[in-house]
């Protein structure tokens, strides 16, 4: 229905009969402009719309309010609000609506049913034909059988032109399912009428106790915008002299108004038995149907229907395969205060059975509240050896730190918790803070933990004092270094094995740190943190990269992906990683594919988001960049992160992109600013094969061949050989500059070396990358025997560039240039092609002219060589 407003008196008198008119609100209304707009769709939609929820959250006032705004040219046939009330004939009903909308009584027996009634009413507004408005308040109230059946049927039958807005606290027991299949019904609940946070700020304004942001998201926590809270609350808060944040604190411990209000309206009228569920399953935060019957003893499926026919404000979510439920927090507050009658021994025996069920249930964190509750500390030492490092892996580590203070201000200084400390900032790739955490360690060394064994305090430490190093560069080299055992316990073991795993993999040892991480992942898979699940799957791509195994890493970096998304992991740091990883391999065999990444680092400020990098430590921001299709600013990308990194990380960067990065800039032209670079790398890193490749890509851009030559000549022959990228890289600088220096044989070598090495892994990009690399291809063409596919499909790649001196030909042209290398007369070309000789004649010249040539072998020669053939 559209809104319209009225006009004035005049125009009240004007109005079509209204019955009983809305109650008048005891207070000010609230501005409520698009719960009205939705108000109105709804109706437009449906003839009939239910609004049911608790007592004190705004029905009433948003139905004033919105009949207020129409006039009787919506509704010429009448309007009537009817409240009903306990205790009345079923009859009277329908004689009230009769008389609200000037309906002449009918003539029906004396012993005319409220069926009947209902019936005759639904006819008698039938026939008049014009938009009337019903609004049935407190519906809920209407038990009589009688009374049920005929609302049903009045509903049921009820005219086009009628509409219906019945308001309850819940659904009167009638077959509502049958309105829903007609399409005649709407529903609203709590949460439709629920205050916005712009709206609870207007009623605290009010009050003159208007909130900052943090205040108002609090009030919200704690009210979820219960209308009638949200005010209660405004007028504590203008009665209190401290900070809103310290007087929010004490509502939420239920003053006499909120309980009043609770107990009042929603609480005494329930049965003991539902009273005692309520209580019971109050002590969590929230509860599956099985754990409220293990809290119970039972018959949970029968209060949960109960109070989903009450329409308690009960809230549920499904998480995992169970359906959690979770109760209002004020109705909770008041029921955890209930508990307290209860007394000690039962709330203990409460909190134990709650939090064995969430650990079982793998929701450790939810657990660890109830656990610093109980008098006895051996469950709380158990989830600290076998849960505290899954919490930290969760994100839940300053809750956790939280709660051990409140028990107890020592536990924080147990040489355990401070390295759960430097786990936690890891974990969120804060490094300074793990360094500082991990120095103050020092002077515990010798103290020994109160809260587990000397075997679990070892294998954390080696853990956390290995992956710190590797985000520090202060590695300890693992082939010398004693790795405690296995504890038992599937995280932690399984967190000691990716670290030191990772470890041997950047001293070289690749195999054995293959090796390693394969059983990290073998661990994980015994039920351990799905975080460690997804590092150890990160790590093994990541081993493929320094490998140079392209394919596998891509296919491991996919699985790894595919996992986060499965896990909810693709915010986590180790994501990013495999993100990076999958983005450069597909960089590398030349496939063109735009990173997920990229978006993010044109943000002002980015900070490393994984501490090791894809084949050679760079975080995932600089690879996003590298691989980004676009060159609008990437060379002043590359340059801002690459140099941020040399000054700041360099543990994080060990060299191995600099060399793709010198070849994006020299793409860009940005020769100063890749010289720059290098020189700048050097200084960090010194005289490496990845500084001397980049050395060589500006010689090769400066046209000094014999400088090439000396710089690759060591990566050539070098033991270990360098990477399988750079060894293919070096291999073609190595060629061109043979074929500069007039050394054909040994350029052709070099090409078919580079080629051979190439060729198993589909590397691509130093053929784009390196100047003259794809002319030598097009130059040697067709002698590269078992590889002269591979080296036909880099000719062809689609991202292939070669500078041409000549004009484009034309489409026909090339296709009469295609035909050329073939033993075909002209003749035969054109009859091949469907055109006269002469068509065929003068597209030769053509073809001969832009090229440059006099000939038909001359022509094909510089075809080739420019990559056209």
């Amino acid at each position: 229905m559209p809104v319209s407003q009225s006009t004035g008196p005049r125009d009240q008198r004007r109005r079509a009969p209204r019955g009983p008119s809305a109650p008048r609100p005891a207070f000010p209304l609230v501005d409520r402009a698009e719960l009205l707009t939705a108000l109105d769709a709804a109706l437009a939609d449906s003839s009939t719309l239910t609004i049911c929820s608790p007592v004190g959250t705004g029905k009433t006032a948003l139905l004033t309010e919105w009949m207020a705004r129409h006039t009787r040219r919506d509704y010429p046939g009448g309007s009537a609000w009817i409240a009903l009330t306990e205790g009345r004939p079923a009859t009277t009903l329908w004689q009230r609506v009769r008389g609200a909308l000037s309906l002449p009584a009918t003539t029906s027996a004396p012993l005319t049913t409220p069926l009947t009634e209902a019936a005759e009413l639904a006819e008698q507004i039938a026939e008049r034909a014009l938009p009337t408005l019903l609004v049935i308040d407190d519906a809920h109230l209407a038990t009589d059988p009688m009374t049920l059946a005929g609302l049903e049927h009045f509903l049921l039958h009820a005219p086009d032109c009628l509409t219906t807005v019945v308001a309850a606290r819940f659904e009167p027991p009638i077959r509502w399912h049958q309105l829903a299949l007609n399409s005649r019904l709407r529903r609203w609940s709590a949460e439709d009428l629920a205050f916005s946070p712009a709206e609870a700020a207007q009623v605290c304004r009010e009050y003159d106790c208007a909130l900052d942001d943090s205040g108002l998201a609090l009030l919200m926590g704690l009210t979820r915008g219960w209308a009638a809270l949200v005010r209660i609350a405004a007028l504590y808060l203008a009665s209190r002299s401290e900070p809103p944040t310290v007087a929010l604190t004490a509502l939420s411990r239920l003053p006499n108004p909120v309980s009043d209000l609770l107990a009042g309206e929603l609480i005494d009228t329930l049965s003991p038995g539902l009273r005692m569920f309520l209580t019971y399953t109050s002590v969590p935060q929230e509860f599956t149907e099985s754990l409220a019957d293990d809290l119970t003893g039972g018959g949970a499926t029968r209060w949960l229907h109960e109070l989903t026919r009450l329409n308690y404000p009960l809230s549920s979510v499904v998480r995992g395969d169970e359906l959690w439920y979770s109760y209002h927090p004020m109705l909770r507050a008041y029921f955890r205060a209930e508990l307290t009658r209860l007394g000690p021994a039962s709330a203990d025996e409460l909190h134990a059975r709650t939090a064995t069920y969430l650990r079982a249930s793998g929701e450790p964190a939810a657990a660890l509240p109830h656990l610093v509750r109980l008098p006895n500390r051996e469950p709380l030492l158990d989830f600290l050896t076998r849960d505290a490092l899954g919490v930290v892996f969760d994100g839940h580590g300053p809750e956790l730190f939280e709660q051990l203070a409140a028990l107890d201000a020592t536990l924080l200084r147990d040489p355990f918790t401070r390295l759960l400390h430097v786990a936690d900032a890891l974990s969120r790739a804060d490094a300074p803070t793990a360094r500082a955490y991990c120095d103050a360690l020092e002077h515990t060394r010798a103290q020994p933990s109160s809260l587990v064994s000397a075997e679990v305090r070892a294998a954390l430490a080696a853990a956390v004092t290995t992956e710190l190093g590797l985000r520090t560069d202060t590695r300890l080299d693992q082939r010398e270094t004693e790795i405690p055992s296995p504890t038992g316990e599937t995280d932690l073991d399984c967190y000691l094995a990716v670290e030191t795993g990772t470890a041997l993999l950047a001293c070289g040892e690749l195999d054995a740190g293959e090796r390693r991480l394969r059983a990290a992942l073998a661990a994980a898979d015994l039920r351990a943190h799905p975080r460690l699940r997804l590092r150890a799957l990160t790590r093994l791509a990541m081993a493929a990269a320094l490998a140079g195994a392209l394919t596998t890493m891509r296919l491991r970096s996919d699985t790894a992906l595919e996992f986060a998304h499965a896990h909810d992991l693709s915010a986590a740091w180790e994501a990013a990683h495999a993100a990076a990883l999958a983005a450069l391999g597909a960089y590398l065999q030349g496939e063109h594919t735009e990173s997920d990444l990229v978006p993010a680092v044109h943000a002002e400020h980015q900070s490393p988001d994984d501490p090791l990098g894809p084949a050679g430590g760079s975080p995932s921001q600089l690879v996003a960049i590298l691989t980004a299709a676009a060159d609008t600013n990437v060379a002043e990308l590359l340059r801002q992160s690459l140099s941020r990194m040399l000054d700041t990380q360099p543990a994080a960067l060990d060299g191995g992109l600099i060399p793709f990065v010198v070849w994006r800039l020299l793409r860009a032209h940005e020769t100063y600013e890749a010289q720059l670079l290098t020189d700048h790398a050097r200084t960090v890193f010194g005289d490496t094969p990845d500084i001397a490749l980049a050395q060589a890509a500006l010689a090769a851009g400066a046209n000094r061949s014999r400088a090439v030559l000396d710089l690759v000549r060591p990566l050539l022959s070098a033991e270990p050989r360098v990477h399988p990228v750079h060894e293919v890289t070096a291999w073609l600088l190595h060629a061109g500059a043979q074929h500069d220096l007039g050394n054909a044989g040994k350029a052709r070598a070099g090409i078919e070396r580079g080629l051979r090495r190439a060729a198993g892994e589909h590397i691509v990009r130093p053929f784009l990358d390196v100047p003259g690399a794809l002319a030598l291809l097009d130059a040697f063409a067709g002698t590269f025997g078992h590889y002269d596919d591979f080296a036909a499909e880099l000719r062809r790649h689609p991202l292939a560039h070669r500078a041409s001196r000549h004009p484009a030909l034309t489409d026909t042209e090339l296709k009469v240039l295609r035909h050329l290398p073939s033993v075909h007369t002209t003749q035969q070309i054109a009859d091949d092609l469907g055109v006269s000789i002469n068509t065929v004649k003068t597209h030769l010249r053509g073809i001969y002219a832009k090229l440059g040539t006099n000939s038909r072998m001359q022509v094909v020669a510089a075809a080739r060589s420019s990559g056209l053939l």
